[in-house]
């Protein structure tokens, strides 16, 4: 028995040991396997962070490519790929304990996707942390000035990022935040060489938005449009994290790849990942993205006085605007006292002209200064005013306007061929477009590209390539003045005086005066000059241009115009063209003819194109 007893013992003392080995064996393997499932799942969570939508926005990478290369940035310059960033990025973390404070968006974007653990706390860095407290964003805008071609960095309008918030001490502070050049240039071919082909330095800046407001709105009377984006709490702080990231990057400006609107559409993507905007991104397009992106919680509009006199002018009976200048000239000691709706328009446009004096400069001197506040005292008010309200939402909006890059496809007929024709306008508008929604009738115009075939006589020909070009028939008015102009330079089908053509490089401008022969009749006249260059000579020219252009029924506009030319040695051209515009819903269907006539020979074309805007 005993014997017995000592067998099932020791069987049983090695079954245990067994079991114990198993156990340990089974522990062991369960350690490794969770470790081998843990490196599955992070290098599968890098990989996915890597890719993500946020990940590139923070990067600005973009159609494969980045459109910053600072090394002070993007730790991984000269070995770039965004996982290579990222890891780089994690390294950084890991190994330098202030790290994050150099980066802010990355570590809260990295935090949230559980890459890092929360072992920092981002108070703990007092130059982010004192932007925070000057710089809050409880609201978060795009902002849009109108365009001014005068200037030639704002000739497609202007777009920033405005952030908005109450500081610790009650003080609602608004700050700009803006991607710009300097321009220190007035030779329009160094501009775009500079601009399109070598690039400037860009600046970008955070700073307080009146400034900003008294430029555009005061200085140079263009209109302001506020777009607020509807974003949560954690999207605000995202994306005022990154601007402190940005702080101090380098940045080439470049005018069709890397400027305001594009940078200002990379910061938007990184809290509106689904913002769609085209290669070529102008303020306006940026301002259209943003609406198509469902994410505009308000709008606001901050006229100019300018615009406000001229908007008036549209709606106030003619008596009362005649009241109003002879009251500003002097010619009446007050202005009548005048009920209901017709007594608010009056008090309005009186007080809008008396602002554009105040604005501009008129009042130059402490006379005048004394006599505008005088007038202002004399303007009529009356309880009952308040009843009523001047609102913008129906009038004039960047977001009606068509886009501003265009296909056109059509036909040329000629006394001597049929011709294909094919134009593409990689950005801006003319004058035989829509622009209703514009302050004035303009015309800007950047690489407008021109092109006839032929089948029958199997040639292909250039009717023009634009490198730039703008033109602006804004009316003259008794109260603001109005000056028109025309400026353009590029290559252009040219014929001589055996109405043969050549291509020849030309530089022409002017200006002139608009005169409103009605509400939707234009009438104008410039003094244009310029120059000439092809293979065989060179000259110079006078070309005067009278027209005139009119907006009719369903969308239609007619614009006709006579250029005679003068030069030496040569024959006098005339040139008459009538152009009829039928806008479309994106797009337009555009008829020209025309008659060119030199010393007793005449070449006639008549056209009809399809244009498509993009």
């Amino acid at each position: 028995m005993q014997c017995g007893l000592t067998t099932i013992t020791l069987q049983s003392a090695v079954s245990n040991l067994r079991m114990k080995r198993l156990l340990k064996g089974s522990l062991l393997a369960s350690f490794f396997l969770c470790m081998a499932a843990n490196a599955i799942d992070q290098k599968t969570l890098v990989q996915d962070v890597s890719a993500s939508p946020v990940w590139q926005a923070l990067l600005h990478y973009k159609k494969d490519q980045l459109a910053v290369d600072d090394p002070k940035f993007i730790l991984s310059s000269g070995n770039f790929s965004l996982r290579n960033e990222l890891n780089a990025t994690l390294e950084l973390f890991a190994t330098e304990s202030v790290a994050y404070c150099r980066f802010p968006a990355r570590y809260i974007y990295l935090l949230k996707r559980g890459l890092i653990k929360p072992e920092q706390n981002l108070s703990a860095c007092q130059g982010y942390q004192e932007f925070l407290r000057r710089a809050p964003a409880d609201e978060i805008s795009v902002v849009y000035a109108s365009e001014n071609l005068v200037n030639p960095s704002s000739m497609m309008g202007h777009a920033m990022l405005a952030i908005e918030g109450v500081r610790e001490d009650g003080f609602r502070a608004r700050h700009s935040v803006s991607f710009f050049t300097e321009l220190d240039s007035i030779n329009p071919l160094k501009v775009i060489w500079e601009t399109i082909i070598e690039g400037k330095p860009g600046f970008f800046l955070v700073k307080p938005l009146r400034a900003h407001f008294e430029f555009y709105n005061l200085a140079e009377q263009r209109n302001v449009w506020r777009y607020e984006l509807d974003l949560d709490e954690g999207q605000r702080t995202l994306l005022q994290a990154h601007l402190w990231e940005l702080r101090s990057v380098n940045m080439d400006y470049f005018f069709h790849t890397q400027n305001c609107a594009t940078v200002s559409a990379d910061l938007i993507r990184l809290v509106i990942p689904q913002l769609e905007t085209s290669d070529w991104v102008t303020p306006i397009d940026l301002v259209k993205a943003v609406n198509r992106s469902g994410k505009i919680k308000s709008i606001e509009i901050t006229p100019a006085a300018k615009w406000r006199v001229r908007m008036l002018e549209d709606t106030v009976p003619q008596e009362f605007q005649d009241v109003v200048y002879q009251w500003q000239q002097g010619e009446m000691d007050k202005l009548p006292q005048v009920s209901g709706k017709d007594g608010f328009l009056l008090r309005e446009m009186a007080n809008a002209v008396l602002d554009y004096r105040e604005q501009t400069g008129t009042d130059d001197t402490e006379k005048s200064r004394k006599k505008t506040a005088a007038l202002r005292q004399s303007i009529p008010d009356s309880p009952e005013f308040s009843d009523y309200e001047l609102t913008l939402d129906n009038y004039r909006s960047p977001l009606k306007t068509p886009e501003d890059a265009h296909y056109s496809f059509g036909y040329q007929r000629t006394e001597k061929s049929d011709w294909l024709s094919l134009q593409w306008l990689a950005v801006g508008h003319g004058i035989e477009d829509d622009n209703r929604q514009y302050f004035a009738e303009n015309e800007l115009k950047l690489f407008d590209l021109s092109l006839r075939a032929s089948p029958q006589h199997e040639a292909l020909r250039l009717n023009h390539l634009q490198l730039y070009s703008a033109r602006s028939l804004t009316p003259w008015d008794r109260f603001t003045g109005g000056v028109s102009g025309d400026f353009r330079v590029g290559f252009y089908s040219l014929a001589d005086d055996n109405l043969q053509r050549q291509t020849a490089f030309n530089i022409h401008g002017g200006a002139g005066i608009t005169l409103a022969a009605s509400a939707d009749l234009r009438v104008y006249a410039l003094l244009n000059g310029g120059w000439y260059r092809n293979n065989d000579a060179d000259f110079l020219y006078a070309e005067p241009e009278v027209g005139a252009y009119l907006y009719e029924v369903f969308g239609m506009k007619s614009w006709l115009r006579y250029q005679p030319r003068f030069a030496p040695d040569r024959k006098v051209q005339q040139q008459l063209t009538l152009t009829h515009s039928i806008a479309l819903e994106g797009s337009a269907l555009i008829a020209e003819v025309s008659r060119l006539a030199v010393d007793g020979k005449y070449e006639h074309a008549a056209s009809v194109n399809w244009r498509w805007y993009f």
